[in-house]
């Protein structure tokens, strides 16, 4: 008797017509709502801001792209400095046998640098992998160590950008919280006052590495600055806003008169609210990449 009667019909089963509309409509809702959330899922957080690679391949490539986008960003900013400091990344290597650290071949200026062009490195013995051509050996001796040593960092930023090194000169080089960009930085933030020279003598990577203490951001005094991120997006816009707080630091210093810091429990909030949503930094880094396929001669990713 069920199988003949018509759901088309209101007459029959009232009850049952007015539960199916009403399951429907829920079931719509919902899908528009996991349609939504979906629309936003790859915001949530920087390792699903990227489709991920099936093959050690692809990530290798994808990570070459990336850093040589940063290379070229930094130096649209006026962070780079000759042919000078260095930008690493951890990759998988192309024969899918262990990882590499990526690095500009020694001699590139930043605007050149291709994803082809980057050496592949042996984390552990500093030896070529992939491409041609010899890193800086101060690059290697550093970058090496700091990644060896914390295996959830994807990047390594060096640069001696002219504010925050400015501030890593003073005999005091703290980065204060005093402004929105400044909490970005809030206990994250280690100082290395032991500067000795180039560090070329194979004891200076593992010596920096361990003054780390655990922060993603280091002034390495009368030097410059150290970065550290999960992902080539994160070292890139850590880079951009810890110049940007210490060039606000650096003109409010210079007016001479007292500085406003914002207290500890503020700070920490501003820092959380930040923390808690990777979309602008996301966001940043995939604007500079289409930015970077337009500005200088040759595409990157090439």
């Amino acid at each position: 008797m069920f199988n003949c009667i018509s759901l088309n019909s209101r007459s029959f089963f009232p009850f049952v017509w007015d539960n199916l509309r009403m399951i429907s409509t829920s079931t719509v809702g919902l899908c528009k709502q996991q349609q939504q959330q979906q629309k936003y899922r790859p915001w949530l957080n920087i390792e699903q801001a990227k489709v991920k690679p099936s093959s050690s391949i692809e990530k290798n490539r994808q990570d070459r792209e990336d850093l040589a986008a940063a290379y070229r960003g930094l130096a649209y900013y006026g962070l780079s400095e000759g042919v000078c400091n260095h930008l690493t990344s951890r990759t998988p290597a192309k024969n899918g046998e262990g990882e590499v650290m990526l690095i500009v071949k020694y001699g590139l200026h930043w605007t050149e640098v291709t994803a082809s062009s980057l050496l592949g490195i042996n984390i552990e013995n500093g030896s070529v992998l992939e491409g041609d051509g010899e890193p800086e050996t101060s690059a290697v001796e550093i970058h090496s160590h700091i990644l060896k040593t914390n295996p959830s960092i994807q990047s390594v930023f060096h640069t001696h950008p002219p504010h925050a090194t400015s501030l890593a000169c003073l005999e005091d080089p703290t980065l204060h919280m005093i402004h929105q960009n400044s909490t970005r930085f809030f206990e994250d933030v280690a100082y290395d006052c032991g500067y000795d020279g180039l560090a070329t003598t194979g004891n200076e990577g593992a010596r920096i590495a361990q003054q780390l203490h655990g922060k993603s951001v280091m002034f390495m005094g009368n030097h410059g600055v150290l970065v550290l991120g999960k992902s080539t997006a994160e070292a890139f816009d850590k880079t951009y806003y810890l110049e940007r707080a210490a060039e606000l630091q650096v003109l409010a210093m210079s007016t001479g008169k007292k500085m406003s810091k914002l207290p500890d429990n503020l700070a920490k909030f501003v820092n959380q609210q930040i923390e808690n949503d990777s979309r602008f930094l996301v966001a940043h880094f995939e604007a500079m990449k289409r930015i970077m396929k337009h500005t200088y001669q040759g595409d990157f990713t090439s």
